[in-house]
């Protein structure tokens, strides 16, 4: 072999070893490589206590041919000797005795004992409690929503625990507390202590409602959460405390009703006032929207307000609070059983008794988001009612079948209704107590806490002393005290039962169209057809100030005025008193009662009985009873006296003659017992005419400046000036004074010489 060929073939087989090596130094290279990665694929080498490990893990407990609950875990691993398996990607999943649940809790890692059954979920845990219905949804808005950790599920009871914080919410709310116990076979989740609960409103303008309490229970098979106490429920400036509270949920796990029970309070503060409710129960109708329909406060309600006038109570047996949608705030309020309603303003108080009351509230809404404050609107009482008002110096007490009453926007009342029989009470610092009654009642206020007048209607009574009254229909005005009695309201439209008013005292009664009568001075106004009947000292006996006869004396007129503080009463506009055979008129006649004295004016006319004359001798026709008739402008009658004085030119007439003067002074005597046709009345027995005196009797006329009249002798004596007699046959006789008397022609003479008789026989042609 050449030596280039050798060369060429070393040079070619070095290449060659190179290549080779490179090989296999590839291969080597690449097997080291996979067996790498197949090792690092590989799962961990198994430790010695470690008995097995498995990529799923579940186990379900079953009840006959239902499966209460199913644990499963993505990856499960036991170990030897310790009767523990370490779960992970664990989910417990609780279907329920009915199968109508579907709750499920999820947590990172648990340890199980196989033993004793005891899962222990380590970290944090998601629990979500819904039914069966609602996981069949796509998407289930009724799921409640546990957050917490370290929990216990007991794989014989079924029951889950923990002592960790939890945080929990649901459509309406949200809350949170310490510790929590799940007792799947009773379908009940129980927070252990420290809870709190949060329900929103759907109104954005109105605040959440907090709740706190000791505990919380959740029945799901009641749909209800119960808040044991102390509870503490606040929402803006309200806040209720109670023994316990329960929220029932509707399906749609929305707040339907709140129970409130032990003793729960109700508090509301704001600058203006402060105010509290009590009672036994309280219960809330929800709406779902979030919003209290309805508010029940049951046994012994009790409530209190106190605000810068003065503060208010009320309390009832039960009470029943509609609320406007929306806005959280009354609508109607209905209370029953013994409802007593009081408020005290500075020193008047005013209250309300009656079993049902009903009221009506308006106002309120929203101004820039904050809501502004409900007032009542109107009230009414469905049963029999007391309303009682105490202030300085006067008291009221009003009952009646049923109240309404209506109020103004500033709050104050505006009118009070009472009806089906109303009775009042009134008394006027130590006056006597004033009483009425009626079938209808208005009261009226002004813009003060007071009423301004008060107006009662059909078959009204009243009673202040010995005074009486009645009427169709009454107004009393507060300002001036005057009482006004007429038949019904004028212009009002509504029917009413017509009575004549008419007021009565121990003296007399007196009726009108219409009657007013001040309640400060007792001094009264009628008008007309004003009839007055006035009793006689002792009803039966003389006395009295007509005092004409026994029994009562009748004065009619257009219109009276009475004044109590002197007893003057003034009857005026065709006046006309009569009293038994006795009557007279006049255009204006007045009355004093303390001084038993009349004076009648303007046109008088008075008709006077003269009891017939005892003689033997007279006719028949003059034992009919005798009627004067007395004309004058003026007449003054002094009832005890009997006196009646005529003046301003006086015309007097009967069957006994005529008469003509100036004055005229009559004398009235009781009738003797037993007389005949007098029945104790008042008779005229003397006059006394004076000032131009003419007595016409028959034929014959007499004149003299005096003449005195003597009706039980029915004789005329004329006396003073220069006393003429003229007789039909135009024969005079003058004396110093003349005595004729009416049944005969005999005159008696007095004159210087002596006294003389003279008779004439009338010889009928």
């Amino acid at each position: 072999m050449r030596t280039t060929e050798a060369a060429r073939y070393a040079r070619w087989s070095a290449t060659v070893a190179a290549l080779i090596v490179v090989v296999v130094a590839g291969v080597y290279v690449g097997r080291v490589w996979r067996e790498a990665k197949v090792r690092r694929n590989a799962p961990p080498p198994v430790p010695a206590a470690v008995q097995q490990r498995s990529a799923e893990f579940s186990f379900s407990k079953v009840e006959g041919n239902r499966t209460l609950f199913t644990v499963r875990a993505s990856r499960a691993t036991e170990f030897k000797d310790q009767n523990n398996s370490v779960l992970e990607d664990v989910w417990i999943t609780i279907y329920g005795r009915q199968s109508n649940r579907y709750d499920n809790i999820h947590a990172q890692q648990c340890n199980y004992e196989p033993s004793s059954g005891r899962v222990v979920c380590q970290g944090d845990v998601q629990i979500d409690l819904e039914s069966s219905e609602e996981a069949r949804q796509s998407e289930s808005h009724r799921i409640i929503h546990l957050a917490t950790k370290n929990i216990s599920f007991n794989r014989d009871t079924g029951e889950v625990a923990t002592e960790e914080p939890v945080e929990f919410r649901f459509p309406s709310g949200e809350g949170r507390g310490t510790g929590i116990v799940y007792r799947s076979r009773e379908e009940q989740v129980r927070l252990s202590r420290d809870v709190e609960l949060k329900i929103s409103q759907r109104s954005a303008s109105a605040p959440p409602v907090i709740f706190t309490g000791s505990s919380l229970e959740f029945r799901r098979d009641e749909s209800a959460m119960h808040l044991l106490g102390p509870v503490r429920a606040q929402q803006g400036e309200r806040e209720l405390t109670a023994g316990s509270l329960t929220i029932e949920l509707d399906a749609h796990l929305r707040a339907r009703r709140a129970v409130a029970i032990g003793k729960p309070e109700l508090r509301s503060t704001s600058p203006q006032e402060q105010a509290t409710v009590t009672a036994e129960s309280f219960v809330a109708q929800l709406d779902p929207e979030g919003w209290i329909e309805q508010v029940t406060a049951e046994s012994g309600v009790r409530a209190s307000r106190t605000h810068p006038a003065g503060h208010d109570n009320f309390e009832a047996q039960h009470v029943d609070i509609s609320m406007e949608p929306k806005l959280n705030q009354p609508r109607q309020m209905t209370a029953t059983g013994n409802v007593k309603a009081a408020s005290q303003e500075k020193e008047e108080t005013r209250r309300l008794e009656t079993a049902v009351l009903e009221l009506r509230f308006t106002g309120g809404g929203l101004t820039d988001g904050s809501p502004r404050p409900r007032r009542i609107e109107s009230f009414e009482t469905k049963a029999p009612g007391t309303i009682e008002t105490k202030a300085p110096g006067e008291s009221t007490r009003i009952h009646a079948g049923g109240f309404t009453a209506a109020f103004a926007a500033n709050g104050r009342m505006e009118q009070l209704l009472g009806r089906s029989g109303v009775a009042i009470d009134r008394q006027l610092g130590n006056g006597a107590p004033q009483t009425s009654t009626a079938d209808n009642l208005a009261l009226r206020f002004g813009p003060g806490r007071d009423w301004s007048d008060m107006e009662e209607t059909g078959h009204v009574k009243l009673q202040q002393g010995g005074r009486t009254a009645h009427a169709g229909h009454v107004l009393l005005v507060r300002a001036t005290d005057l009482l006004t009695l007429d038949d019904s309201p004028k212009g009002a439209g509504r029917s009413f039962p017509s009575e004549r008013p008419s007021v009565a005292d121990p003296q007399g009664q007196t009726t009108a169209a219409t009657i007013e009568i001040s309640q400060r001075t007792g001094d009264a106004r009628a008008s007309g057809n004003v009839v007055t009947s006035l009793y006689s000292s002792s009803r039966g006996s003389q006395g009295g100030v007509a005092n004409f006869g026994p029994g009562m004396a009748h004065i009619s007129a257009d219109r009276l005025t009475a004044d109590n503080s002197t007893g003057q009463a003034v009857y005026s506009g065709h006046a006309r008193l009569w009293q038994g055979g006795s009557v007279i008129e006049a255009e204006t006649m007045e009355l004093w009662r303390s001084e038993q004295r009349l004076e009648a004016r303007n046109r008088v006319i008075a008709l006077l009985p003269q009891a017939p004359s005892p003689l033997k001798n007279q006719t028949q026709q003059t034992t009919k009873p005798i009627l004067w008739r007395v004309q004058a402008p003026r007449l003054q009658y002094w009832g005890e006296q009997g006196r009646a004085l005529f003046e301003g030119g006086i015309r007097a007439q009967s069957q006994q003659g005529e008469l003509l003067s100036r004055t005229l002074e009559l004398f009235l005597a009781p009738s003797p017992p037993g007389a005949a046709s007098s029945g104790g009345q008042r008779q005229l027995s003397r006059g006394l005419a004076r000032g131009g005196v003419v007595v016409r009797q028959g034929g014959r006329q007499g004149t003299a400046e005096q003449a005195e009249y003597f009706a039980a002798d029915g004789k005329f004596v004329l006396s003073g000036g220069q006393p003429t007699l003229t007789d039909a046959s135009r024969d005079t006789t003058t004396g110093r004074q003349l005595t004729f008397f009416t049944a005969s022609d005999t005159i008696l003479i007095e004159s210087e010489t002596g006294l003389r008789t003279l008779t004439k026989h009338r010889v009928e042609k």
